[in-house]
């Protein structure tokens, strides 16, 4: 008996032995995996550093650690723990600020989330089918007429959408994510495009308001105006619908402030759509608002000034006609460089417009006539499908006049300064965000790619996409 137990404590301690062993093993497997997750350290060595904030560095070295630019300049001490780059022949530029756009966004997927389905009662299954609609989600009013304030963009940005990836390699390594979903459709997110996770991405939520004047996108219910109904499908409708919103959100909080004074007083019905709105009234958060002709530009001036807004101007295709007017009021901009492209048409004897063609012309020159006027502005992608059109574009506002400088701070500094982060983004400097873009040349030039890409001090290999057929009737950029 005494024999038996021994071996059967015997056995018991090389069970609890095996189960310790294993045990250390999963705790060192853990402790690597934090070790490979921390933050690298890397030195960029033997570039050409353009760090906009100073003059170039014909060849120097920057040293990223933690996410952070540690240090940078012609002669800086390689730390023994970096992981070097030689990046002889490159030139390195902060990331580029793309100050609104699209990029991840996936608000169609959003929208068949909150539409609930059409179905067919079939005889025989209406009870069955009755249950199942009550349980799919409806929308609400507010939202069927594109009043949803209250949605924030990183809720709709999908870290995998490939238009990050696109945007990396076209230099973007930050953005203003704009919801585009009906004439009050939610408050930007501006997000760094690394990361595997949204909350990895985010800089700063929210930033601005967008009040979409212009009824670009479909409404919260699918439809062409503000929601399925249509409505408002004009101008005139979009302006009225928006000022009466303003109005009402301006007397809920006149009710609520009589009701938060006076005990005695009938408690107000809550409106998500207006509580969020309160931040605009109050000028706690900047308004932005689409505009490209003078007539359009004015009709936003009177908008903001009927009601005190804080306000930027979206698009301004035609902001250089009046640009003393926008520097006599400090109006920002983020300058949209969408051009106008020639109309498509399969009938042998079309002509384009004379209108459509001035417009279509006269459109890389109006950055330059907005910077000689003293009008700060940040170049913006808005909507269009393929990044690197974006800098393409900018290249023909050098051409027809931009200075190359001025167009590079419109890039990276002016977006910063604009977004009141310029002191984590848009140049090259000590205990900057480590966003960054190695290239094979000037940016300008459309020879020029982007070989490595650093976000938050993460390292992006670019991979040179084979070049794209253009669609039928798209133009090649600087034609």
């Amino acid at each position: 008996m005494m024999l038996s137990g021994m071996r059967f404590l015997s056995r018991r301690a090389r069970l609890c032995l095996f189960m310790i062993a294993c045990l250390a093993v999963v705790l060192s497997a853990a402790a690597t995996v934090v070790r490979t997750e921390e933050p690298p350290v890397f030195a960029i060595t033997n570039a050409k550093i353009i760090p906009v904030a100073g003059s170039p560095i014909e060849k120097g070295t920057i040293i990223v650690r933690r996410g952070i630019i540690e240090s940078v300049g012609a002669n800086v001490t390689i730390p023994t723990d970096a992981r070097t780059i030689d990046a002889t022949g490159l030139t390195v530029y902060p990331g580029l600020i793309d100050a609104f756009s699209d990029i991840g966004l996936e608000e169609q997927a959003l929208a068949r989330q909150t539409t609930p389905a059409a179905t067919t009662p079939t005889p025989g299954r209406g009870l069955q089918q009755a249950q199942q609609q009550q349980q799919q989600p409806t929308i609400p009013p507010d939202e069927r007429q594109g009043l949803t304030p209250y949605r924030q963009a990183f809720e709709q940005i999908n870290p995998t959408n490939r238009k990050i990836e696109s945007a990396r390699a076209a230099g973007i390594t930050t953005t203003l994510v704009v919801p585009r979903r009906g004439f009050f459709p939610g408050q930007s997110t501006l997000v760094n495009l690394g990361g595997s996770e949204v909350g990895q991405m985010v800089v700063k939520a929210p930033m601005s308001f967008f009040i979409n004047t212009a009824g670009r996108g479909a409404g919260a219910g699918g439809g062409g105006g503000g929601g399925g109904g249509g409505y408002p499908g004009s101008l005139m409708g979009i302006f009225a619908f928006v000022k009466q919103t303003l109005l009402d959100a301006g007397q809920y909080a006149t009710a609520w402030s009589i009701y938060k004074a006076n005990p005695g007083a009938a408690r107000p019905e809550y409106s998500r759509a207006l509580e969020a709105l309160q931040p605009v009234l109050k000028r706690e958060m900047p308004v932005v608002m689409p505009a490209n002709t003078p007539a359009e530009i004015q009709r936003a001036l009177d908008l903001a000034d009927s009601f005190k807004l804080n306000l930027v101007l979206e698009g301004c295709a035609e902001g250089g006609k009046i640009a003393s007017l926008l520097k006599s009021r400090s109006i920002p901009v983020l300058l949209a460089v969408k051009y106008p492209e020639r109309p498509t048409s399969t009938d042998p004897d079309f002509r384009e417009e004379l209108e459509s063609l001035r417009r279509r012309v006269e459109a890389p020159a109006n950055a330059a006539a907005l910077a000689k006027a003293g009008v700060r502005f940040a170049f913006v992608s808005d909507d269009m499908a393929n990044p690197r059109d974006f800098i393409l574009n900018v290249s023909r506002a050098i051409e027809a006049g931009l200075d190359k400088d001025t167009a590079l701070r419109a890039l990276t500094l002016n977006p910063a300064e604009l977004l009141g982060l310029s002191d984590r983004l848009g140049t090259i400097e000590k205990n900057k965000t480590a966003n960054l873009i190695l290239a094979t040349g000037d940016i300008f030039d459309q020879k020029t790619r982007v070989k490595y890409a650093f976000v938050d001090g993460r390292k992006y290999d670019i991979v040179e996409q084979p070049a794209q057929p253009a669609a039928p009737g798209r133009q090649t950029p600087g034609r």
